[in-house]
């Protein structure tokens, strides 16, 4: 018998909702990695205030206009 809270591919929620932050979380880090790897004239620092600015580019880059 399984249970409950475990979803059919034997997962549970909470380590689905620790990945989703995770990466989120990660993202706006690793996005600032690859634009100093690819432009080392930019030197980006690694700080909450670069973070967040890269986390609204990721809002605007990933937001899905509709025209109907």
């Amino acid at each position: 018998m399984r249970p409950q809270f475990l979803n059919p591919k034997g997962v549970s929620l909470g380590t689905m909702l620790v990945f989703l932050a995770l990466i989120v979380f990660i993202g706006p880090f690793l996005s600032i990695w690859a634009l100093n790897t690819l432009f080392p004239s930019l030197v980006i620092p690694y700080t909450l205030e670069t973070w967040l600015a890269m986390a609204v580019i990721h809002l605007l880059i990933n937001s899905k206009v509709s025209n109907k």
